[in-house]
């Protein structure tokens, strides 16, 4: 099993999350402990009422993941999401590329159509647009990445003889992998993407996010049964596809006993989950890594 991590990005400047200091010093940290990935969100013009009621602040990712390239040597390097209709598919495969550059190929990308109607608005994108967006950038990016002169009349744009420069690493692109649990999610899981990303919460997460509820390992063996027939009918396997999810009972926070979180990464593992991604705990710097190195040692380690 691998272990996933996502940088705990504070709107308040003030607090020592966000000091170039101490993003390396815990990105170097997280990796000599073992973790395997590092995401970062996005959110470039997130509303005051949504930060006001639960949402949360971002760094724009590319920007991160390629500071974080700069400062550690291992640790896989995540989009944890990039919402894709946001930005023309041109320019985010030429962003994708330079991160891949910067981290010698240590770039997955997990996509995501989006959800927020005001944000879309801020950024002059259409909403009900976001799906066709999706998967005309999903086409660009797959096709635009291979280097060869790319031609390509979109829905708002027209590339005649574009050619990316540098190309990704990765051939012929970095891993993308699909994030969200709803029907179409899992359709361009199986069609397309060599990853899927669980989005884990409650009843109401589901409905703001417009997503399939996955809040327990029924839910989840449920939804993984029905991608694994979707695989199926798109000729694939699910062998193919890595498969990441947060769990209830795992993490530096949880009430539960380091032996029942092994437990209960046996059991994702054994439902196929390759992934484990880990909320960061409340707290500042010095005391979130002892907490995480606690729960590397107890957890994660017994996970190997």
């Amino acid at each position: 099993m691998k272990f996933k991590i996502d940088y705990p990005v504070s709107a308040d400047h003030d607090r020592d999350w966000m000091t170039p200091a101490s993003m390396a010093r815990f990105v170097q940290a997280v990796e000599e402990m073992g973790f395997d990935g590092l995401g970062f969100t996005d959110h470039p013009a997130p509303s005051a009422k949504w930060l006001d009621h639960g949402g949360h602040a971002t760094l724009d990712p590319f920007s991160a993941l390629g500071f974080c390239a700069a400062v550690t040597d291992r640790i896989t390097l995540f989009t944890h999401l990039l919402v894709v209709p946001y930005r023309n598919p041109l320019l985010q495969a030429s962003a994708m590329a330079s991160v891949d550059v910067l981290s010698g190929g240590r770039s997955i990308f997990v996509l995501g159509a989006g959800y927020l109607r005001s944000e879309f608005a801020a950024l002059g994108v259409d909403f009900e647009e976001r799906n066709a967006l999706f998967d005309e950038s999903l086409d660009v990016v797959t096709r635009y990445s291979r280097g060869e002169t790319f031609s390509y009349r979109g829905r708002h744009f027209e590339a005649v003889g574009q050619r990316i420069a540098p190309r990704p690493v990765q051939r012929p692109h970095a891993p993308l992998w699909i994030g969200g649990n709803s029907s179409k999610a899992l359709d361009r899981v199986a069609a397309h993407g060599s990853g899927w990303s669980v989005m884990w919460g409650s009843a109401t997460l589901a409905k703001t996010a417009r997503t399939r509820q996955i809040s327990d390992i029924d839910q989840l063996a449920e939804t993984i049964t029905d991608l694994e027939k979707r695989v199926a009918q798109a000729g694939r396997s699910i062998d193919e596809i890595s498969i990441s999810t947060s769990a209830p009972a795992v993490g530096p926070d949880s009430s539960h006993s380091p032996a029942r979180q092994v437990e209960q990464v046996q059991q994702l593992a054994q439902l196929g989950v390759r992934w484990v991604h880990v909320a960061v705990p409340d707290g500042g710097v010095d005391d979130c890594l002892a907490r995480l190195q606690q729960f590397a040692s107890e957890v994660m380690t017994p996970c190997r």
